[in-house]
């Protein structure tokens, strides 16, 4: 159950895995641009001086460095969008017109890769947010074509430039209208995830809580008796039990009815709980039989709790409602011994109940 509680909980959205995959993502991306442009510039296609290419490389990865700093801090996880997808692709944009900007013959290649970017925030940004952007970055374009041609008309030909910047301004809608699909799919998945993972937990509640009290049940109370029994042999680290039995219970099903036997059940949970320290368990074995489990405890500390728990337990009356005047309640105490089993050490809290029972009940006893 906790497994597929765990598996659950993956599929659901996690801002700090997307962050993580927007960093990479982008990184990747520039990585494979600023190659390219290399490659450009060494056979000559980039009408850029050394120096100037120098500097505008190195500003471009030293702010996106700052990006990738600020995914990895987290600072930005308290915003509407952490991972910063808008301004991100934003960004992209203008690294790619400024690009192209150096570039002729090859200029749509330059910035082709604004389409992998494109995708890469959709996951974040809404369809009508991608379309802007795309509608944007098409206008940048023509921008930056339109001061390419002022700077070297002799070398354009505005036909074929023209022609570029429709393909990619198409390109740019479609994966727009693509991504916003991508994003709303994303956001019914991951509603659908989330509602997954809660009814998982509500499974996993009601596998561990008992139905009448909503305390853990025997199943659930055994598997943190093994855990403390774990922890106790690695690390000797001490607890404690408490086998908490409610006195002539059967005679208050027989003379007020089941009705009041499950009041009394429910209220004595109630109490119980509300006297617990934070780190103690508390739960119903079965019938009017409960256990309570006290780490960091010995059985001094358990019979003080026990007593405590006991006096608390004595002063609650019924019978101005038409139940029983009181009930009391007997207790074995046993602390955990190195060694022994989870039922060795049930039954010698077991065997403290019986002192308690036949030593005339409304006691606490240690095994």
């Amino acid at each position: 159950m906790n497994q597929d509680l765990h598996q659950a909980e993956k599929l659901t959205l996690s801002e700090k895995r997307l962050m993580q995959r927007h960093s990479r993502s982008a990184m990747a991306i520039m990585a494979m641009h600023t190659l390219l442009c290399v490659v450009y510039f060494q056979l000559g296609y980039m009408h850029i001086a050394l120096p100037e290419a120098l500097v505008l490389v190195s500003l471009i990865w030293i702010s996106l460095l700052a990006y990738q700093l600020l995914m990895a801090t987290g600072v930005t996880l308290n915003l509407r969008e952490p991972s910063l997808s808008l301004p991100l692709i934003l960004y992209f944009t203008g690294v790619f017109m400024v690009s192209g900007y150096y570039v002729d013959e090859f200029r749509l290649s330059v910035v082709t890769l604004f389409f992998a970017a494109l995708l890469m925030v959709s996951f974040r940004l809404s369809g009508k947010v991608m379309i802007a952007v795309a509608f944007l970055a098409s206008a940048a374009y023509a921008l930056m074509l339109w001061v390419a041609l002022m700077d070297r008309w002799v070398q354009l030909s505005l036909s074929v430039e023209l022609l570029q910047w429709l393909v990619f301004a198409m390109i740019s809608v479609s994966f727009a209208v693509t991504g916003g699909g991508v994003n709303r799919l994303r956001n019914a998945l991951a509603e659908k995830n989330r509602e997954l993972a809660n009814a998982v937990e509500k499974v996993r509640e009601m596998a561990i809580r008992d139905d009448l009290t909503g305390l853990f049940n025997r199943r659930h109370l055994l598997e943190i008796l093994e855990r403390q029994r774990a922890l106790s042999d690695g690390k000797g680290v001490p607890f404690a039990v408490c086998y908490v039995d409610l006195d002539h219970f059967k005679k208050i099903n027989d003379r007020h009815g089941h009705d009041w036997g499950d009041r009394v059940l429910r209220q004595f949970s109630e109490l119980a709980l509300s006297g617990m320290r934070d780190g103690d368990y508390f739960g119903r074995l079965g019938g009017e039989e409960f256990l309570l489990v006290l780490p960091q405890s010995d059985a001094h500390g358990a019979l003080l709790v026990a007593e405590r728990l006991r006096q608390r337990w004595r002063e609650q009356r019924f019978d101005a409602q038409g139940g029983p005047a009181t009930v009391s309640l007997s207790v074995g105490v046993a602390d955990y011994r190195d060694g022994e089993s989870v039922d060795e050490l049930l039954n010698r809290a077991d065997q403290g109940l019986y002192k308690a029972k036949s030593g005339g009940r409304d006691q606490s006893q240690v095994a």
